[in-house]
């Protein structure tokens, strides 16, 4: 195993050929929190289009590369070997290696709830305040920072074992190329990375300050490759098997939600991207420097987007589609997702009166609440299926509202700014849209392409391998449903949510609260 910011001379050189034709193939990987897509995609000029994909259920960190052979050798069936390859993957999720680069064990995982008192212990160490101001970063269970000092106390074998760590992406690339390396946009979650100073460009490194509160050096981190660089390129024969060609470049394209806005075209200041999946983020990119403590005080992060050129407020809530999963199998009487949506549409837009809090897990953003959970409020006998449905799609977009609304605020800007909607949960969900486009007072823009995020990544590994154009490939997006007046038929329902959602211990005789975990 070798950790490398620069690629072999020869590599680089062949990575600065002339596209063929001015059009190349690049391959895009996404290691997600339920599955791993990978998708084979053709650039000419800014236009896209995703010849192929292929999916599985993410499987443990030791089963990772039998997996993407077998999903490579579907994208690259009969196809020409693509120019480049391009990895983006869930944040604040990883595994230690030994010194020959095996895995230590499963995935630490950014939803598992397991290091909330070694966070609490470093931000009263280190301050709350200072921790957010370097890093962007509010402290939490789910940040690497906190788990590294989770796994030091309670799996000393495994800590001891450790020759060093890699984010979920970072092992993907180890895997292609023998090298493991990261991207700033997967660095900059993890606590353990200081925003660079406004003007400056990405560190190439992680904080020596830092790693040494929980007993790390920085050797043990994989580099920070630049935004305009690749970061090694393919030399594993059960790859190359697979249909890749050795020397081909790897990116290391970064954090799911970051790689699938670059992807939509959400790169300069005021555009701003949702990403629907399992969990969903909304991404706002900023034209200034926002003030990262008033961020992390609404549960955001401040971040710096795959480009590296912006400051961006990321917000997110872990039950999204996970809300939508939750129904299916507790309140819909045995539908499918199709039957649900179906149901929904038929109702009509008029909204509801009954809110939904659409909280699986706690409530990251804004007004964080760990115990906030799912509930009901004002369900009565009489209330159809379909009202009750449409109920719980209003509750995710009034979320994603709130989410919005805040952003605008902290950033001193619009409320109603175009939003781009992307992931296959979201943008592939009828329903989910169309209350989307009541609910928000925005202009809603619809990217229908599959597997956005592997896509992405694809798009990334291009651009950086220098296979592209003058002018930035990007996925097509399709307006959203027309609503007159978008937004105002929710004006007050959105404030009543509000309300709710931040009132402690809110229930009443009406409402029902369910914990999933």
């Amino acid at each position: 195993m070798n950790g490398a910011t620069r690629p072999p001379d020869a590599a680089t050189a062949d990575a600065r050929r002339t596209p063929r034709g001015g059009a190349c193939l690049s391959v895009g990987i996404d290691v997600g929190t339920t599955n791993t897509k990978v998708a084979l995609v053709a650039i000419d000029g800014p236009a896209v289009r995703v010849r192929a994909v292929a999916s599985a259920p993410t499987p443990p960190p030791g089963c990772l590369g039998a997996v993407l052979v077998g999903l490579l050798r579907q994208v690259l069936d009969g196809s020409p070997a693509p120019d480049a390859v391009g990895i983006a993957s869930m944040a604040e999720t990883g595994v230690p290696l030994d010194a020959t680069g095996a895995p230590l064990g499963p995935w630490l995982r950014w939803d598992s709830h397991r290091a909330g008192t070694e966070a609490d212990k470093l931000s009263r160490r280190l301050g709350w305040a200072q921790l957010v101001r370097a890093t962007g970063v509010r402290p939490s269970a789910k940040v690497p920072l906190a788990n590294w000092a989770w796994l030091r106390a309670n799996r000393p074998d495994q800590w001891r074992a450790m020759a060093s760590w890699a984010g979920a992406a970072d092992l993907v690339c180890l895997l292609l190329t023998g090298h493991l390396a990261t991207d700033h946009t997967l660095a900059g979650r993890t606590m353990a990375y200081r925003l660079p100073r406004p003007g400056q460009p990405a560190p190439e490194a992680f904080d020596t300050d830092l790693l040494a509160e929980v007993g790390l050096r920085p050797r043990q981190l994989p580099p920070v490759v630049a935004p305009d660089r690749f970061a090694a390129t393919v030399r594993d024969p059960a790859f190359t098997g697979a249909g890749l060609r050795a020397g081909t470049p790897v990116v290391v394209a970064g954090h799911d939600h970051a790689v699938g806005a670059y992807a939509c075209g959400v790169r300069e200041p005021g555009d701003v991207a949702n990403s629907l999946g399992t969990a969903e983020a909304v991404l706002s990119v900023l034209a200034g420097d926002p003030d990262p403590v008033a961020a992390a005080r609404a549960g955001m992060s401040t971040v710096v987007p795959v480009a590296g050129r912006h400051r961006a407020l990321l917000a997110g809530s872990s039950s999204a589609g996970a809300t939508i999963a939750w129904w299916l199998a507790h309140e819909s009487g045995g539908m499918t997702t199709a039957d649900l949506a179906a149901q929904v549409l038929g109702r009509g837009d008029r909204p509801t009166d009954v809110l939904v809090l659409p909280y699986l897990a706690g409530r990251q953003s804004p007004a964080p609440d760990p115990r906030a959970r799912l509930r009901i409020l004002g369900r009565r006998p009489t209330h159809t299926p379909a009202v009750l449905a449409r109920a719980m799609f209003e509750g995710l977009c009034l979320q994603t509202r709130w989410m919005l609304h805040e952003q605008a605020r902290l950033a001193g800007g619009p409320a109603d700014a175009a939003v781009t909607l992307f992931g296959g949960a979201g943008a592939a969900n009828p329903a989910w849209v169309r209350v989307k486009a009541h609910v928000l007072p925005a202009e809603l823009r619809v990217v229908a392409a599959p597997e956005p995020v592997a896509a992405g990544a694809a798009i990334v590994a291009a651009v950086r391998a220098h296979r592209t154009g003058p002018t930035a490939p990007a996925l097509a997006w399709e307006p959203g449903p027309a609503v007159a007046g978008a937004g105002r038929d929710y004006d007050e329902p959105f404030a009543r949510f509000v309300t709710a959602a931040t009132r402690a211990g809110v229930a009443d005789d009406d409402s029902q609260g369910e914990e999933v975990r």
